[in-house]
């Protein structure tokens, strides 16, 4: 989306000795830029530092944004209404400085006219960044709402404001579009007022519009497309890629390798490149996933900010996907040492570490990491007392000295107790994981003893795909031996043989995937099909446990999508999107109600489908 318009202007004076508008505007972009440079490479002191004392309406809208950060990682209130007061301020002084139309003012009455492009020609170049800022504060003011307030009515009037957002972005990149084809035929477009300022602001909304509203479910697109909204994913991702000239094939490094000021937005859309690409993908079966660009823009900013703590997070993310554990967390840890001035952000680096040291039944650090996280972050507290208990648990069935194991156990019982009462609700809902742990600290509570705890867990946190080859076949010993264990007429025993079959199913899958040259791929093969065999026979018995007969069939359909058997793929994953989150299998007063994580399931096989889609039409066009 870029292209040869508008460049700043030099702050000299007009013939009155005074700046003019258009000098105050860029004067005030340059501030911003240098305190966001500074944000990015984990000088957050400093960024706040150059915005302060300074009133311009690009400086309202960089201490509001660097506010946003904070409150949706921190949840507290005060931050929350810090922020919120910080966006109106932007709001009323990108408004103040908007085009005025008679009683209806700029963007909103141009959807009624001919020729809005001839209007946003007319506007100066204050008051088409005021229109952009005008959306793009709105539209943050309206996710902090929606996230913290738990009222229907802000729910609504937050949808007309996204609405409008919307609106005024789909229109601003239009106009970006007819200024792209004044100047294919040949035609001098400064007059038209763009600069890499704007249209990389233009290409965050609309790229991150089009993204989230992809990964919606497809009842929920089909109503947000009926009331004006468009959803395309692959668009979505091409124009964040053009803000920073990822998209040119011929430029390798991106476009802002060798410029000394490039769009203000231009890292927070490779920032969404790479969440998509590195991080979500991760998580769920994406489709247009394009990881080596990602790793190119990764190792770019990462380059040019070696203390950034975001940078340097995602690079731990791209390496744990990988299965380099030991190195990611010396990124991870390189992250916490960089950045002292916000703790929340050395709070994302530690839950991955924490995740990691699960993973590599390292159960003494896994407890110090979230009883760190417990003490310092509102996050959840309900999730670190019942990972907390999770880790001390596994510590005892290990533990040959019964006055320690005893010791131990007191402990995890006094944690699992906490975790059903110290759970907290969002957006007036409770929190889905908060929900599962708590099912799970009652389970403990009510038999005394959990089946693999550690890999249930890893498995809601979708970490499988994390373990290297080593672990996964000690893992699958380890399931083996539980299995032989179990007390067939215990009153919980479906639930616990199908949870070990569904984990053992689940790490066969990612031996098969992670070694598709092994001897033992044969192997692997029958004790995933037994595995999940025997769970789907056994699964109308499971009494508390239902979500497991659904995560099973969501993994049976990624085997089957890795072997490219997409119908049969896409037939497994539609039995969990029929059940649309509701429980019809298994006994027991809750087999009818929603399953655990059901929410999050149903979005993993939406997207699901979309990857399937995806390689069925590239199947298509090699033949």
């Amino acid at each position: 989306m870029n292209i040869n318009g508008k460049k700043q202007t030099d702050n000299k004076l007009d013939d009155e000795g005074l700046k003019t508008e258009d000098q105050l505007l860029y004067e005030d972009i340059q501030q911003v830029h240098k305190a966001l440079a500074n944000f990015y490479d984990s000088k957050i002191l400093e960024a706040e530092k150059l915005l302060a004392g300074r009133d311009g309406v690009y400086v309202s809208l960089g201490k509001a944004f660097i506010l946003f950060l904070k409150s949706m990682m921190t949840f507290d209130e005060r931050d929350v209404q810090l922020t919120l007061d910080a966006l109106k301020n932007a709001i009323q002084l990108s408004g103040s400085l908007r085009k005025k139309d008679g009683w209806m003012d700029s963007i909103s009455s141009m959807w009624h006219q001919k020729n809005t492009n001839l209007s946003l020609q007319n506007m100066t170049t204050m008051e088409r960044h005021a229109e952009l800022i005008h959306a793009e504060a709105y539209l943050l003011k309206a996710l902090v709402n929606i996230i913290h307030d738990e009222s229907v009515v802000s729910f609504v009037r937050e949808g007309f404001n996204i609405r409008n957002s919307y609106n005024t972005y789909i229109t601003l990149e239009k106009y970006i579009k007819f200024v792209q084809q004044e100047a294919a035929k040949g035609k001098d477009v400064k007059k038209y007022g763009l600069d890499e300022h704007f249209t990389s602001g233009v290409c965050l909304g609309v790229g991150t519009f089009n993204i989230i509203l992809s990964m919606l479910p497809a009842s929920v697109i089909k109503v947000v497309e009926f009331i004006g909204f468009s959803v395309d994913r692959a668009h979505g991702l091409q124009v964040l890629s053009s803000a920073g000239g990822w998209d040119d094939l011929n430029n390798a490094d991106g476009i802002g390798a060798n410029k000394p000021m490039e769009g203000l937005r231009r890292q927070l859309c490779d920032m969404v490149l790479i969440l998509y690409n590195i991080v979500l993908a991760d998580l769920v079966p994406l489709s247009h996933v394009n990881l080596p660009l990602a790793q190119r823009i990764l190792a770019y900013n990462i380059e040019r900010y070696p203390s950034g703590v975001f940078f340097l997070y995602f690079d731990g993310r791209r390496l744990a996907n990988h299965g380099n554990l030991d190195q990611a967390k010396q990124q991870y840890q390189m992250a916490i040492d960089t950045q002292k001035d916000w703790k929340q952000l050395q709070h994302m680096c530690y839950w991955d570490l924490g995740v990691i040291a699960f993973i590599q039944k390292e159960w003494q650090l896994a407890y110090n990491i979230y009883s760190l996280l417990k003490s310092e972050s509102n996050w959840s507290q309900a999730a670190y007392n019942y990972l907390m208990a999770v880790s001390l648990y596994m510590q005892a069935t290990t533990q040959a000295e019964e006055e320690k194991k005893s010791a131990l156990l007191k402990e995890v019982q006094e944690l699992m107790e906490k975790v059903p009462t110290s759970k907290k609700k969002m957006a007036g809902k409770s929190i889905p994981m908060e929900k599962f742990v708590s099912r799970k600290a009652r389970s403990y509570l009510r038999d005394g003893f959990l089946i693999s705890p550690d890999l249930e867990i890893l498995n809601a946190f979708t970490a499988f795909d994390w373990m290297p080859v080593p672990i996964l076949q000690q893992n699958i010993e380890l399931i083996t031996a539980k299995q032989t264990s179990l007390e067939k007429d215990a009153s919980n025993y479906y639930d616990n043989d199908c949870l070990l079959h569904y984990l053992k199913g689940l790490t066969a899958r990612c031996l098969i995937q992670k070694q598709p040259e092994g001897d033992d791929q044969s192997n692997l093969y029958k004790i995933q099909s037994k595995s999940m065999d025997t769970l789907f026979a056994q699964a109308q018995h499971i009494y508390w446990d239902h979500y497991i007969y659904y995560f099973a069939r969501y993994e049976n359909g990624r085997l089957m999508m890795f072997d490219g058997k997409y119908d049969q793929a896409e037939k497994e994953i539609k039995v969990v999107l029929q059940s649309n989150g509701q429980g019809h299998i298994g006994t027991g007063p809750h087999s009818k109600q929603k399953y655990s994580l059901a929410n999050a399931l149903q979005f993993k096989c939406h997207n699901c489908i979309l990857r399937l889609h995806q390689l069925k039409d590239d199947q298509t066009s090699t033949v």
